[in-house]
């Protein structure tokens, strides 16, 4: 039975690719999602996979990462780690505006997650918001400030990539204060960017303005690209907001004694951290996001 509970707010500051393993499509190395509404997300078991790496990297006490990890793999049958660390779910998806660079894109299906998340974590203080009625899928829910709207023969119109969209403004601070807790130092303009879509546009421009980019492969000797080094990968785009829920019960092992030392050794270390490096092609600048820890 779990104990304590800590909300992971992660912001991509460059392209992430969490990948899901090769496929035989037209993108060969795809990103992960979920089956039942084909969002970006990034698996529990990655994402712990990361955080390990991240603490044995700082040559953290052996103890401490068994308690909250579990032993190493070859002794991985001895006790379990603390923490259950949960599916990063999207909450926000950059897209392309036509007024003010891009949009801060999320949808009524995305707000009720994230606020049954926040009340399964034991935050009530997040999850105190209320969510937009069904949004047409004509429409755009935007905040009274919005700086993404256009007005055109005296209405006012939101271009989010090819698409034109009504805008109806709104008082949207109770939702942009729950979000904003989640999101890490420095970003800013969130209530300004934001635009409340309907589900079924939402789930479009997930699964196809997410970045395709080209890699090769070139054979040194002959100076051209080898034969089959030619593939397509798939990137969540920067400031993309993604968040997880990390489950912390009693450790079964190592020198932690409690749950609530296993939180505070966490926190503490995230805390300190404030940037993480998620998925593959690292050595090419992929993957790092900014987090915050509560």
């Amino acid at each position: 039975m779990y104990k304590e509970a800590l909300v992971l707010g992660l912001y991509s500051i460059t392209p992430v690719h969490a990948g899901s393993g090769a496929e035989l499509s037209v993108i060969d190395l795809p990103i992960q999602r979920e089956r039942h509404t084909g969002f970006p997300t990034i698996w529990g078991q990655s994402l712990k996979g990361v955080l390990r790496n991240a603490f044995e990297k700082e040559d953290k006490d052996k103890g401490v990462i068994y308690s909250i990890f579990g032993p190493d793999t070859e002794r991985a049958s001895e006790h379990a780690g603390a923490i259950s660390v949960g599916d990063a779910r999207i909450l926000l998806f950059p897209v392309r505006s036509a007024r003010g660079v891009f949009a801060y894109v999320t949808c009524p299906m995305v707000l009720e997650r994230f606020k049954r998340d926040m009340e399964f974590a034991g935050r009530s203080d997040i999850a105190s918001f209320n969510i937009p009625e069904v949004v047409k899928d004509g429409k755009a829910l935007v905040h009274k400030d919005s700086i993404l709207t256009i007005n055109r023969n005296n209405k006012a119109l939101v271009v989010l990539e090819d698409l034109l969209l009504t805008a109806e403004e709104n008082d949207f601070s109770q939702i942009i204060d729950a979000i904003k807790k989640i999101v890490p130092d420095g970003v800013d303009d969130l209530g300004k960017r934001l635009v409340i879509v309907s589900n079924n546009v939402f789930s479009a421009f997930v699964k196809f303005s997410t970045e395709i980019v080209a890699r090769i492969a070139i054979d040194q000797s002959r100076g051209t690209v080898k034969e089959g080094g030619l593939w397509y990968e798939e990137f969540l785009p920067a400031d993309t907001l993604l968040y997880s829920i990390i489950a912390i019960s009693e450790p079964k092992g190592g020198s932690l004694k409690d749950a609530g030392m296993v939180k505070r050794e966490l926190q503490s270390f995230l805390d300190s951290k404030k940037y993480l490096q998620v998925g593959g092609d690292e050595t090419v600048g992929k993957g790092f996001v900014k987090v915050k820890v509560l």
